[in-house]
């Protein structure tokens, strides 16, 4: 049997728990991850009618979208919503799993699912949220202590990159210096020219991991004054961000695209806030995006298609000459449910994890109808 920790790795894959805004609460919420699995339940939110339906098709993990314990709880206890459901997912054996911004922000997550919905081409982040980059660092070190700082900065993840660990590269050369009065060299002799057989070290390292990298390297290294230097590497800079924001394979006026829109993601309603009448730039941002107006603006966008808008909001948005679309909070987010099923069977049959069930929820956990 499979154990829940081995899906949470899946998830891993699919949304980084390290692309999470700091204010959300993603991962475990409740549960044992070495408890084993066999069905799962992908929803957009958790509960008690969610729960129910988990219960019905034998499942013993539940993923959600929306996390639902969001902000902190002082107890637990059955006099109020929240501890019955926690009591009653710990009583019946299921986990319960959240993906929140994580999965907004990631590489093929719900705003790349979203915005591939469209007939578009060139798409970009709306707004960078987060951005990762590597440096190379080079240090010189005597023949006899290589082996010792190559393994201490390899201990601190140094050598890191996607799917492999200590990479890095070495070369045999001399190195020269003289050591003043107040020096005390490891090796040779003050006030003379010493040449010393060395090594040329140079690994990659993660700018996140830089700090603890570069301490390690001076506390180990046996020279006073170790020479090292840093190279920044442009060309592994990936940044991470929210929403998308792409150009139209074909230009359109508003109104058949605001048909196109209701279809491609079966919505009964929207909101629209009208100006220009020739589209070509299209935004898009899941969930509640409206902060991010301006930028699908100064983007070039004639269109921003988002969830949640206020009434001053849109009146932003008119002032500066976009056409708005709220196509509102679950509108967008249901997706998740489909969008979470098809990538973790994807990721389950790289794995050899084809025993497991993913199940999309069935369920409208929309609070609104419309009349």
């Amino acid at each position: 049997m499979v154990k829940a920790a081995e899906i949470i790795q899946l998830m891993g894959r699919i949304a980084p728990r390290e692309l999470a805004e700091d204010w959300d609460n993603v991962g475990l919420q409740v549960g044992d991850i070495n408890q084993e699995v066999k069905n799962v339940l992908i929803a957009l939110d958790f509960n008690q009618a969610v729960l129910n339906e988990a219960l019905e098709k034998n499942c013993q993990l539940i993923i959600t979208h929306h996390p639902f314990i969001f902000n902190g709880i002082k107890s637990i206890n059955t006099q109020n919503e929240t501890g019955k459901l926690i009591f009653d997912l710990i009583k019946n054996d299921i986990i319960l799993f959240s993906a929140h911004t994580n999965l907004d922000v990631a590489e093929g997550g719900l705003n790349d699912y979203l915005i591939n919905k469209l007939d578009v081409e060139n798409i970009s982040l709306l707004k960078t949220t987060k951005s990762k980059n590597y440096h190379k660092l080079v240090t010189f070190i005597p023949e006899n202590d290589l082996q010792k700082v190559r393994d201490a900065v390899y201990a601190k993840r140094a050598g890191e990159y996607k799917n492999y660990s200590h990479s890095g590269f070495y070369q045999e050369g001399t190195g020269n210096f003289k050591p003043l009065e107040k020096a005390e060299p490891h090796l040779g002799k003050k006030g003379v020219l010493n040449e010393v057989n060395e090594y040329r070290f140079e690994v990659i390292v993660a700018d996140n991991k830089l700090d603890q990298v570069v301490k390690e390297l001076l506390k180990v290294h046996p020279y006073e004054e170790p020479a090292w230097d840093l190279y920044e590497l442009e060309n592994l800079k990936t940044e991470k961000g929210i929403g998308r924001i792409a150009d139209l394979k074909a230009e359109i006026e508003l109104q058949p695209f605001l048909n196109e829109v209701k279809e491609v993601y079966d919505l009964d309603v929207i909101k629209v806030v009208k100006s220009k009448n020739k589209l070509k730039r299209i935004a898009l941002c899941s969930g509640s995006g409206a902060d991010f107006i301006k930028d699908a603006y100064y983007q070039g966008a004639d269109l921003y298609l988002t969830g949640d808008v206020k009434y001053h909001e849109a009146q932003i948005a008119e002032e500066l000459g976009i056409n708005l679309v709220d196509f509102g909070h679950y509108g967008s987010e249901k997706f998740v449910r489909e969008l979470l099923v098809e990538r973790l069977k994807d990721e389950a049959s790289t794995k050899l994890l084809k025993t497991i069930n993913f199940y999309k929820s069935e369920l409208k956990t929309r609070p609104w109808d419309y009349q």
